[in-house]
């Protein structure tokens, strides 16, 4: 699934990203070779339990929902939720009330979190789905849809690689998570390994420099 700074594809058609990094390190402490397996939020738990793939990375928020089917690492990062507009309309939007009014529609990836946050935050305005960020982004600079549901670290991101983009009020970060590593509940010996991954990372200093790379 594409999710921005997590995991993405860059011109060449390369995967690329914070968990990328991340899963290349976690590759070579388990001495085993990264196997990418394409998924989307709405069928992820199905794919999982169905022993499609092993574990699930892409900014992953820790939820309770999820966490009745499957289990979780400990986190690793923790985001929110912000608008990302045109910044033609930076003036124009700045805060929910103003987009929430109708004949203006709120771009989101259906399946997960985003799409949850467009349902429960917006009565007036319209939530129009999509299958990918990147499609729902294209649409927001065409200019089909006023406004895109991302997370916090995406929306920023965004709007740093390109000036016709503005994250909404970006120190007001909404519905904050934990990230964490989805996998099936069965698999402790993987989750046990995974939380001692995460705690040496943070330690030795990996964490952060892939942090600082892609956050800044």
């Amino acid at each position: 699934m594409d999710t921005p700074v997590f995991s993405m594809r860059n011109a060449s058609g390369q995967l690329e990203g914070f968990d990328m990094d991340a899963l290349e390190s976690l590759g070579k402490a388990l001495g085993v070779k990264i196997e990418y397996v394409k998924m989307t939020f709405g069928t992820m738990l199905g794919d999982l339990l169905a022993d499609k793939f092993d574990i699930a990375m892409s900014g992953m928020g820790r939820t309770l929902d999820r966490a009745r089917t499957a289990t979780f690492s400990k986190p690793y990062m923790r985001y929110g939720k912000l608008l990302m507009i045109r910044s033609a309309d930076r003036e124009k939007f700045k805060t929910l009330a103003d987009l929430d009014k109708p004949g203006l529609k709120i771009a989101y990836n259906k399946g997960g979190l985003n799409d949850r946050f467009a349902h429960t935050e917006f009565t007036q305005a319209t939530p129009t789905g999509y299958p990918s960020n990147q499609l729902a982004t294209a649409d927001l600079l065409a200019g089909k849809v006023d406004a895109q549901v991302q997370d916090s670290t995406a929306a920023v991101y965004m709007a740093r690689l390109n000036p016709a983009l503005a994250a909404m009020s970006p120190e007001n970060v909404l519905h904050p998570v934990l990230v964490a590593i989805l996998l099936r509940r069965e698999d402790q010996t993987l989750q046990n390994y995974l939380n001692i991954w995460i705690d040496q990372i943070e330690m030795d200093g990996t964490l952060a420099a892939i942090r600082k790379k892609w956050l800044g």
